[in-house]
């Protein structure tokens, strides 16, 4: 069940079950990562109805944190991150909730911190999500990579914010989606430099591929940028499945349904390929293997 020799267990607020390295102190629904050793944490949580869970990496740490999350319909799971400086944070976030869910995430990133984040979104359910990140302390750098699948009658809504408040920071965000069946997915992607922030880049990729004429999708950029020494970039895109391809793939002995699973994990790998950690790389690649199955 925990990938991590360390881990951790939430039942609506309450720990149920744990195995705790000396770096990592729980007060509540609050998971601070002290200074010390390279920490890894496996966190599995359950919701029923609302739930809130802190992150708070202090000053130079090192961790890699796997997330599952089970939240059942009409569950609520808020979380905060904070990131203290020189912290280096990978994240993964694996989504098995049913029904219908709403996320809210918050981060705030202190200066030179990097914090990276995964988000496999194939969940059976329908999902309202948004996920904010505040870089607040100079050569701070978040970036994102989320690869989401809406099924059958889902309707998927992703708004994922990135917030520049200091000079010199990075945020980078790659957005994947698949949409079929009669299905809905929107991705919402947002950059955010203030005044002042100079030396700062945000970029982001926001793409959908639509298998079924009856799905929905939409992939909206968007760029506010009020500062004139930045690198800001956008590139967002909604297309039609291959037919070719799907021809192609039947032609060579695959059924329609294996064919379409093939197209879908190579759709959403890409988002695989741009991330630098070892660990998310290998659960990204977990999850999408599970893909039609």
């Amino acid at each position: 069940m925990y990938s991590f020799e360390h881990y951790i267990h939430f039942v609506d607020g309450k720990v149920t079950e744990d195995n705790l390295p000396k770096e990592v102190v729980v007060n509540d629904t609050t998971i601070t990562f002290k200074y010390g050793e390279p920490i890894q944490l496996h966190v599995v949580v359950d919701v029923k109805n609302e739930m809130s869970l802190h992150y708070v990496f202090e000053d130079n740490v090192h961790a890699e944190v796997i997330e599952t999350r089970h939240v059942e319909e009409n569950g609520v799971l808020n979380r905060t991150f904070t990131n203290g400086a020189y912290s280096h944070v990978n994240f993964f976030n694996e989504n098995e909730g049913t029904g219908k869910n709403t996320y809210l995430d918050e981060g705030h990133s202190s200066h030179d911190s990097m914090l990276q984040l995964g988000y496999s979104e194939l969940s059976d359910a329908s999902i309202e999500a948004s996920y904010t990140f505040e870089l607040d302390g100079e050569g701070a750098d978040v970036r994102l990579r989320m690869a989401a699948l809406s099924k059958d009658k889902e309707k998927k809504h992703y708004k994922v914010h990135i917030k520049h408040n200091a000079p010199h920071t990075t945020g980078i965000m790659d957005n994947y989606g698949v949409a079929k069946d009669e299905a809905h997915l929107v991705i919402d992607g947002i950059g955010t430099i203030t005044n002042g922030q100079n030396g700062s880049a945000s970029h982001q990729t926001n793409k959908i591929i639509v298998f079924d004429p009856k799905c929905y999708a939409s992939a909206n950029p968007f760029l506010y940028i009020d500062e004139y020494d930045v690198q800001a970039s956008h590139a967002a895109g909604v297309g039609k499945m291959d037919e070719e391809h799907l021809y192609y793939l039947q032609s060579r002995g695959l059924t329609k349904r294996q064919a379409m699973q093939l197209i879908t994990y190579g759709y959403l790998m890409p988002v695989v390929e741009v991330v630098d950690n070892k660990m998310i790389k290998e659960r990204f690649e977990l999850a999408l293997s599970k893909v039609g199955a």
